[in-house]
Order: C-alpha cells, then structure tokens, then sequence
C-alpha cells in the first residue's frame, strides 16, 4: 500500500458521528434560554409517601437488562419510584433517541455523554435548569466524592453561570492508559526488562523487526502496529512521554492552548517518523479497526500494543483474553503490562481521561413536577452514603447474586445467576462486566476497593496505572467549548490526517509549521478564544460547589 493511500484511509477510520448534536439550532429563537427558572425551589414540599414514576434513559450499552429486575425493584421500593427503563445501545442512543425527543417523547432522566449533547438538549428546549443550590442541599455526599474525583464535569452540565444537569464521575479513572509488551520476545532478543525511556522503547521495537524474536528464521515480525481508529489513542503513549497531550485542551502559563500544535508535539512527531522510516512500525498500521483485540499482536506479528489497559487481558487462564489467543500461537508466550513511559525529566507520563464522566438531566416538563427531581437527588445521596445500596446498585445483592471468595475479594456470581444471560436479562442489568452504572451512572469503587478487589487487582493498578502519572484535558473534554459542534471533529481527522502524513514521509517535518497555521484557520483559533473563556469561568463555577 502506497503511503498516500494510507493517509487517504485516516479520514475513515477517524470519523466520529454526533447526531444529536448536529442538529439545527437558533438561540435567538429560544426565549427559554435566558429566563429564570420558573421553579420556586424553597417552596417545593417532596412528598415521601407519593409513588414517583421515572421514564429513565440510563447510561448506553445496558441493552441486555429487563424492566422489572431486581436492581430496579430494590431501588423503587427503598425510595417509592416506579421506574421505566428505556436502554439503547450506542446507535440507538445516537439516531433513536433524537427522534424520540423532536417528537415530543421527552424522559424524566436521561443520561448524556458529552456536554454537545446536553447543549444541543438545551437549546432545543428539551432539559431543565438544575440550580446548585438545590443539589448541594439534597446530595451533599455525591457533591463531595464528585468534588474528589471528577470536578471537572460540573463544566459539562453549565451554561452561562447555571446548572441544568446532575454530573456524574468514575473514581477508577484516574490512572493512565497502557501498553502491552510480549516479555518473551524481548528476552529472546537480548532485552531483560520493559523499556521505560522513548530510547529504550526504540531499541525494543528495533531488535524485534530485525533480530527474529520468534525464532522462525524469517524477518516478519514489526516491533509494533499502532492502532489509531480514535483520536484518543493516536500514539499517545509517544506524545504523553513528551509532556503533550495531543488531542487535548491543556494549560500554559495560566492560558489554555491544544497540545497538538505545541513544539512537543512536534518533537514527538519527529520520533515517531524516525522509526517509521525505520521499518519498525507496520506499514499497513492504518488498517487497524475498532476493537480491543489488536490481531497483529494476538497472532504473533508485532511485539507491543496500545491500549490494553484492564488486567484481565492478562491472564492466560481467561479464553478470549489477548494473553489467552496469544497462547495458542505461541505456548510459551508472556505478555506483561507497559507503564507509561517517562519523560525527559525520569516521570512517568500517560494520558487519561480523567474521573470527570457524564450528565443526568432532567426533562424541562418536570419544571411542572419537581418533586420528581429532588426524589432522584435523595436517591443518589443515599447510595453514596450506603455502602451496601452502592454494592447493591452496582452489583447485587450479597447472598442472593454473588458471595466473595474471603482468599481475594473476587466477588463471584452464584448459581443461576452465573449464567450470563441469565443474570443479565432478569436480574442484574451488566455491561458484560460485573458492575452496572444504569441507575447510578458514578463509581464508588476506589472507596471500596480494599474490601472488593483483589489485591493483586490493586498492586497492577498501583503499579502499572497510578493516577499520579496521569495527564488530562484541563477542561475534562475538549466538547465543552461552544463551536466544538461545528469545528473539532473536522479538526480533529484534519490533525490526523496531517500527522499522519509526517509520520509516513508524505511531507516533510517542517509542514508542522503549516499544519499548526492551517489549523487555527479552520476554527482553531475560535475554540481556543472559548477554551480560555471556559478556563477564566471554571473557578467560580467551582467555588459555587465546593470544588475549589
């Protein structure tokens, strides 16, 4: 494949569709936009005896869990609901749902993943305003674990000063993401521990093409084939380890710049076109598709991968794992974790996206039945304050679906339950994990984590993903800007298509330059003047909840 085919083949694989957000709309024409909420709060009496019906869109790919299973039931009957799951798988969510809310069919709580959805809710009339004040008052528990692990997402609910969404966090986030090195390969070539430098990483990736690690007399091996389907991914364990996060809004020197079109980035940029020319990146990387399996890796034709963060992708004795296929090509093989790798300065560097997570909105027709939205604030304080109802909200009932093995925390399903399609469809609403964020769209699991998971689950992340290493947008998502609708994604495939072309020789280093011009013409320089708008915004938001 010709290198300018290559390049062609970025603009497919970098595509990212936001349907709701693309759909039309004129602020002007919202008069609801910068009215006062018509919701007198102190004087709203929530009856606890009142039976309160929910229509809930819960957080996406939930699809295999039932109305009317024992995580529901447990919640409507400790807080008097009567709740009406609606689930979507990410298409679903994308193209349904939107259609759903044109015609009128509005839920009481919906879930949505970036802040252009909930703008684009906003301006379409479609949530209301959540003042501050009220979930301070009623969830003062869940504001104080949102403050530790995820503040930022109080910026993905605002909008000019108000609030118009519960934000939601992932304590366990806040590590950084990793590679994944064959351990085998690297000693059958001379190398006898994980290479921790971008120098070291070279001289790995240079002794695996050239020095037949897997000894069948043949070069055909690449030391790596990276996957950049998503922009999140694209070489970023090479940019982080120089301090850049590309695709990132990140603060210098008290201003909010794009780390893509910083000096550093195109240091690394030059790395990287160094080992292409090498030969030790496969050519056909732009080949690579969506999926968590990289098939290069599994089948035993490149020696390191990126990302392969969850420990389980580890264990050889777990069938569908990478170290599981990889075993049955190779018998003898050893994957190992690769922290990430340390910067000039000897710190590990990594990004992350941060414990910062999504929105719980509301639908403005309850602006007619409040009640509504302080039952759901009583409901998330309580389970943050319970232990237990998180354990139960999150995973089942002890006893009944799962027991912990006393040797290593594992909390195991039990019989019948077990059964996968079982548990999912009538009892426990699963993402094919075991924990379920549809009702409580947060994560507890860093507070629990000592009576839950199992130590050596601990010392990998510890080890391997410690949070201290971790780099992350200063705004939390790089959408929360106004005109992100209509510029990132194009400049996002706009930057991966010109860094890609450096990367495979098609231009020169030098085009960096041009590439950085071009960008801020093609809306850069706008989202930039938002950014730090947002930035200059951030504190005070901040100070109203108690995150300072």
């Amino acid at each position: 494949m010709k290198a300018g085919e290559k390049v062609f083949l970025i603009g497919v694989v970098s595509v990212i569709c936001i349907v709701l957000a693309s759909l039309p709309t004129n602020e002007i024409s919202r008069p609801w936009l910068g009215e006062e909420s018509p919701v007198d709060w102190d004087n709203v009496v929530e009856d606890p005896d009142r039976i309160i019906d929910l229509d809930w869109v819960g957080i996406v790919n939930m699809t295999n869990g039932q109305d009317g299973c024992w995580m529901e039931r447990n919640l409507e009957e400790k807080f008097n609901l009567k709740i009406n799951p609606i689930f979507f798988d990410t298409n679903g969510f994308n193209k349904r749902l939107p259609l759903m809310l044109a015609g009128g069919d509005v839920p009481d709580v919906m879930w949505t993943g970036d802040p252009l959805g909930l703008i684009s809710n906003l301006n379409h009339g479609f949530i209301m305003e959540v003042p501050y004040e009220l979930i301070l008052k009623h969830a003062p528990t869940y504001v104080h674990y949102l403050n530790k692990y995820g503040r930022a997402a109080w910026l993905y609910s605002q909008s000019d000063g108000k609030n118009f969404g519960l934000p939601t966090f992932m304590s366990h986030q806040g590590g950084p993401r990793i590679g994944a090195w064959r351990l085998d390969w690297l000693r059958n070539v001379g190398i006898e521990r994980i290479p921790e430098t971008i120098d070291e990483m070279h001289d790995a990736l240079y002794a695996i093409r050239n020095n037949d690690p897997d000894g069948n007399g043949e070069k055909d091996t690449y030391g790596w084939n990276p996957a950049i389907w998503h922009w999140s991914v694209f070489f970023a364990e090479i940019f982080s380890a120089y301090d850049v996060l590309a695709f990132d809004f990140v603060e210098v020197d008290g201003d909010v710049i794009w780390g893509g079109i910083t000096p550093g980035a195109k240091e690394a940029l030059k790395t990287i076109s160094q080992w292409y020319a090498e030969g030790l990146i496969d050519p056909d990387f732009l080949l690579v598709t969506n999926s968590s399996k990289d098939q290069r890796f599994v089948n035993c034709k490149s020696g390191y991968t990126f990302p392969l963060d969850p420990v389980i992708e580890y264990d050889v004795d777990v069938s569908g794992t990478n170290a599981y296929m990889i075993r049955q090509y190779a018998p003898n093989s050893e994957v190992v974790p690769a922290p990430p790798l340390r910067n000039a300065e000897g710190k590990r560097r990594g990004r992350s996206w941060g414990g910062a997570a999504h929105v719980m909105q509301f639908g403005k027709h309850l602006e007619k039945d409040p009640e509504k939205v302080i039952r759901v604030l009583k409901m998330f304080e309580a389970i943050a304050k319970d232990e237990k109802l998180y354990v139960e909200t999150s995973s089942g009932k002890e006893g009944l679906h799962w027991a912990q093995d006393p040797k290593t925390n594992k909390m195991n399903l039990l019989p019948p339950y077990a059964d996968e399609e079982l548990a999912r469809t009538r009892e426990l609403i699963k993402d094919g994990g075991f924990y379920s964020y549809f009702h409580f769209p947060s994560d507890l699991s860093v507070e629990y984590r000592e009576k839950y998971l199992d130590p050596d689950v601990i010392d990998f992340w510890n080890t391997n993903r410690n949070p201290d290493w971790a780099m992350v947008n200063v705004l939390g998502k790089t959408d929360i800007v106004k005109s992100a609708g209509r510029y990132i994604n194009g400049l996002r495939d706009f930057q991966m298509a010109a860094m890609t072309e450096i990367i495979v020789g098609s231009k020169e280093l030098d085009s960096f330059d041009e590439f950085v011009v071009e960008w801020k013409r093609r809306g850069g320089e706008l989202i930039l003047k938002e950014a730090n708008e947002v930035y200059r915004m951030r504190d005070r938001v901040f100070e109203k909840v108690g995150a300072l």
